[in-house]
């Protein structure tokens, strides 16, 4: 067994089978850009979590990269190439959305659901850079030494996507750069409609047996050893914004961490979350 890659909340571990591999979850939440990371025992209930959704979606007929959970804190998913974007379905307008379009009020309902992408790495300058590259250059005691923009906004044509700043105002907003395609229109289009919209509604109708929104979530597609397109990396309570009663006041996903709630509180919110998920 090799790590593969590590982060700061999961570690990928290689196995006999190089179709495979082991994801294994850490006690661990980081938030802005890890720039706020805590130790937390939080690792069971999330693996449980993403083992729960991820079997829910497989039900459903919807491709996930999920085989099986290994232990406690660990699963099996096929290995696959991961397409370096973050796939955004949104319900209500809030987060990053609103700080692009402030004229928009929160809460405002989408429907149809509004869908984005967002690239993975980190824009400083005009260089590309991974998240982590950019982290270890530019971020000391929490703050940005240089303007960096992570998770940029794409804006796909035909022939080339354009990356915009992911949270200032769409009216001031110029173009960070040009880059190629990551995947074909044909392909990008598959991910949205077959893969983005149907995951969100599956959800959004558990959620609703317990009267909890899902305002919005995010997802990442990989490529399978069969060339396959797959939901894949995980599905826990760090991928979702989920308010009971449609109350902001009573959220229970990772935004109580994000603003400063006591870590006893924000582990006992993980630990309700995951009871709901085994009812799925």
């Amino acid at each position: 067994m090799e790590t593969l890659i590590e982060g700061k909340t999961k570690q990928i571990e290689s196995l006999d089978d190089p179709s495979i591999v082991r994801i294994r979850t850490k006690d661990s939440l980081t938030a802005n850009d890890a720039a706020i990371q805590a130790d937390l025992p939080v690792a069971q209930d999330k693996t449980t979590q993403n083992c729960n959704v991820m079997y829910h979606l497989k039900k459903a007929n919807i491709p996930v990269a999920y085989k099986m959970r290994n232990d406690l804190t660990s699963f099996i998913a096929e290995n696959c190439k991961m397409i370096p974007i973050e796939c955004v379905m949104r319900r209500r307008a809030f987060g990053s959305y609103l700080k692009r379009e402030p004229s928009k009020t929160s809460g405002d309902i989408f429907d149809p659901l509004l869908t984005e992408f967002f690239h993975k790495n980190a824009i400083v300058g005009n260089e590309m850079m991974s998240e982590d590259k950019a982290r270890e250059l530019y971020l000391r005691d929490g703050e940005w030494t240089g303007k960096v923009y992570t998770d940029p906004l794409i804006e796909p044509s035909t022939d080339t996507w354009l990356l915009f700043p992911p949270k200032e105002p769409r009216y001031d907003m110029q173009p960070l750069k040009y880059i190629q395609p990551e995947v074909d229109p044909v392909t990008l289009e598959y991910i949205r409609r077959s893969l983005m919209i149907p995951c969100f509604e599956i959800l959004e109708k558990a959620w609703k047996k317990f009267d909890v929104e899902l305002i919005d979530m995010k997802i990442e597609i990989g490529i399978n050893q069969n060339k396959e397109l797959v939901i894949a990396d995980v599905i826990d309570n760090d991928s979702w914004r989920i308010w009971p009663n449609g109350d902001p006041k009573e959220q229970l996903d990772k935004q109580s961490f994000r603003d400063g709630e006591k870590l006893t509180d924000v582990q006992k919110k993980y630990a309700i979350v995951t009871e709901y998920t085994k009812k799925f």
